[in-house]
């Protein structure tokens, strides 16, 4: 038995000691026999949608279909929440698009089984879907959770074009987290350890996918927060992840001058191609029902990556304040952001790009009836180079503001109310680079757009009647485009309000001085029936007509057509 499998038997036996201890001393069983044995509430709803298209080709099928559940089971109080989907996603392919996952609950138990989306921390395991089972437990202020599964599912062979791209091994891995507290003061760790299955990798790869290597990932993190005094408080989250890029690779770590690497290599069996990165956020601030102050710090490392979240942002550094306050009973807010950030945190980049960010927001209720909300943003890039060997020509200076301002009146009336909104948002890029010409063009970009709205409400004829004019303009770079919008719309009721119907039209007209120019219609209507308290029926029709000035090969006049007929049942 290797390390990986001696560290997961402890952390399995820990775990499931601490549930056993947990529930004998801490679940109460004395009501047992006064609730139910058995009861079911959910939705299932059924989707039936066609298509149709003419002057291009169709997007989508003709006909496809939709089933989709949320049903939950209680068994003597023990919640079983179930949900699935089936969808014929594409008839190219053999089978369609299935997932299935139920979490069931019992007071502060919960279990996980099927398709599970967990989130232990944003830097261990941070919103990865995962398939397969754990549990998570929180019995008192005690905090414990655990899940292993499949992260992803290896490539196979496209039916329709016979590609492995993209290509991915199966990987597989389990998380733990430990803590104890509440909200306002709790401390946590988590842990995540995953891998790719070396022998997932699909026979007769093309040459450029077989450079293509298994690769491990074992995270460490951890999250606090403390309040002090009632209104103070402080807090931190932070990981170190530590991933090999090629699990098979003969190179040991002894031929890489890091210290860290050599004392972690016989807890973790890593290679040359081992690294490791870190992440940091923590803040401390002040808050009351009427002030709040927060200064927030945040590093993480270039490249920092952990199987068991998607995506982050790396290689940044920034401190950020933020202040907010209500005054006067309220009637005026105000919340702000101001801050530095910068990369190259290990000056490996020929350029340092630092930026500072601000933006504020503001709300004044000058009456009853009549606001105002403001807002602003401002952000600046200054890239300078860090070498010699840097072309000084790609030295980038631009900040970017946009202001918005928009205004709204209520008119209540006996019979009727009345909505008058706006909104001018207003965006320009600047760059200060003497890189052309006074004669070039500018690579300045503005984009201004307005709002008007306006909406009245008959609430003895459960009628409503609404129309919305837009514009929007974008200038820069040789280029100036104009769209201009005007949408038209009503919902009622009838039936003593078992049969609801909206619908709504919008008109949209683009200009570019580059003659291409489209006159865009679309419309929607919806209809839905009440046949009794559990059930529903539903009709959605949608149409879009599009007509351009710039006919071409690539570009012509087409109307689609997509229609929904949908059944609904509440148990």
């Amino acid at each position: 038995m290797n390390i990986a499998q001696r560290s997961l038997s402890r952390i399995c036996c820990l775990l499931m000691a601490l549930m056993f201890v947990g529930f004998v001393k801490a679940q109460d069983f004395s009501n047992i026999k006064q609730a139910k044995p058995f009861s079911y509430s959910g939705t299932i709803e059924a989707r039936g949608m066609f298509y149709n298209a003419s002057g291009i080709q169709n997007r989508r099928q003709p006909t496809s279909y939709l089933l989709s559940g949320s049903p939950t089971f209680d068994i003597y109080g023990f919640q079983i929440p179930v949900s699935f989907n089936v969808s014929e996603a594409d008839r190219s392919f053999r089978q369609p698009f299935n997932q299935f996952g139920m979490s069931p609950t019992y007071k502060w138990i919960t279990l996980h089984a099927g398709y599970r989306n967990l989130s232990f921390s944003p830097y261990t395991l941070g919103g990865h879907t995962m398939l397969g089972a754990g549990f998570e437990l929180n019995p008192g202020k005690l905090r414990l959770g655990f899940m292993y599964g499949r992260l992803n599912k290896a490539t196979t062979i496209d039916t329709t074009s016979q590609s492995l791209v993209p290509f991915s091994f199966s990987r597989k891995g389990y998380a733990a987290k430990l803590g104890y507290g509440t909200d306002r003061n709790f401390f946590e760790f988590s842990y995540l350890s995953a891998q790719d299955g070396a022998n997932t990798k699909p026979e007769n790869l093309p040459t450029a996918l077989n450079i293509i290597s298994p690769a491990k990932n074992d995270v460490g993190g951890y999250a606090f927060k403390f309040t002090f005094f009632k209104n103070i408080f402080i807090e931190s989250t932070g990981a170190i992840s530590l991933y090999t890029s090629d699990i098979n690779s003969p190179l040991k770590i002894d031929s890489v001058s890091n210290d860290f690497l050599k004392k972690v290599d016989g807890l973790f069996g890593i290679n040359a191609t081992s690294e490791y990165y870190t992440a940091f956020s923590g803040s401390v601030g002040y808050r009351n029902r009427k002030f709040g102050l927060k200064v927030s710090y945040k590093r993480i490392d270039p490249e920092f990556k952990t199987m068991g979240a998607y995506f982050f942002n790396s290689d940044l550094e920034n401190w950020t304040v933020n202040p907010n306050f209500t005054i006067l009973k309220g009637k005026i807010r105000f919340s702000g952001s101001l801050g530095i950030q910068h990369d190259n945190l290990k000056k490996q980049k020929r350029a340092e790009n630092k930026r500072i960010i601000g933006s504020a927001n503001a709300g004044f209720d000058l009456t009853k009836s009549l606001g105002i909300d403001l807002i602003y943003t401002n952000f600046s890039d200054n890239q300078r180079a860090q070498t010699a060997l840097f072309a000084d020509s790609l030295r980038i200076v631009q900040t970017t503001q946009t202001i918005g301002f928009m205004p709204r009146y209520y008119l209540v009336k006996p019979n009727a109310m009345h909505v008058f909104s706006g909104a001018i948002n207003i965006s320009n890029l600047n760059d200060y680079n003497n890189l052309l010409s006074d004669a070039g063009p500018s690579r300045n970009i503005s984009t201004q757009q307005y709002f008007m709205n306006y909406n009245i409400t008959f609430p003895k004829k459960q009628l409503s009647l609404f129309v919305n004019l837009n514009n929007t303009q974008l200038t820069g770079q040789g280029l100036e485009n104009s769209f201009t919008g005007l949408t038209l719309g009503g919902n009622s009721s009838f039936l003593k309000q078992k049969l609801q119907t909206g619908i709504n039209c919008t008109f949209t007209t683009t200009d570019s001085n580059t003659g291409d120019d489209n006159f865009i219609i679309n419309a929607n209507g919806n209809l839905g029936y009440l046949v009794s308290k559990k059930q529903r029926l539903g009709f959605n029709l949608f149409v879009t007509n599009n007509k351009t000035s710039a006919i071409n090969l690539l570009r012509s006049n087409f109307t689609e057509t997509r229609a929904e007929l949908s059944y609904q049942f509440k148990f």
